[in-house]
């Protein structure tokens, strides 16, 4: 019961996530190319990614923790698995370090996105333009995770 309840709550997370980065990219940011004063756009776009900003990270958590503890109970995967050399030379090995890597990345990336450069780009163009680069890219690495997560139900690469 812990098993499925862990692994619901990971993909409900999962889906959030990048549901919730598709829509800022896909909708809100289109949206916004409407709207004449640069303030405007600005305030808005603030109030909308500090509500998703909130949510986001509680995703990020839920999936932090309920990954780790989902590969451990479906692959017997654990902590000293992944400092072993023959772990990596499977193609299921290559599919879990290649995601643990991405993981790795965009979290460093979000948070420098979110609590750095976001909060900089009311005020200044330069930072608003970091932070949509940083916003698109997040979502490119959010899908190649997915991408890795399917890589590793499949097996391997």
């Amino acid at each position: 019961m812990v098993l499925k309840a862990a692994l619901l709550l990971h993909i409900i997370s999962a889906i959030f996530w990048i549901g919730g980065m598709l829509f800022l990219v896909l909708v809100i940011a289109p949206f916004l190319k409407t709207i004449p004063d640069p303030k405007a756009k600005s305030q808005i776009f603030q109030i909308v990614g500090k509500q998703y900003r909130f949510w986001g990270w509680i995703a990020i958590i839920t999936l932090l923790v309920t990954g780790p503890f989902l590969l451990y109970s479906l692959y017997g995967v654990g902590f000293s698995s992944l400092f072993d050399p023959a772990f990596y030379s499977t193609g299921f090995g290559k599919a879990v370090i290649g995601k643990i890597a991405l993981v790795t990345l965009i979290v460093i990336s979000a948070l420098v996105h979110d609590f750095w450069i976001g909060p900089k780009a009311r005020n200044s163009p330069k930072h608003a333009k970091m932070a949509r680069i940083f916003g698109r890219t997040n979502l490119i690495i959010a899908l190649f995770i997915a991408l890795f997560a399917i890589f590793i139900r499949a097996g391997g690469i």
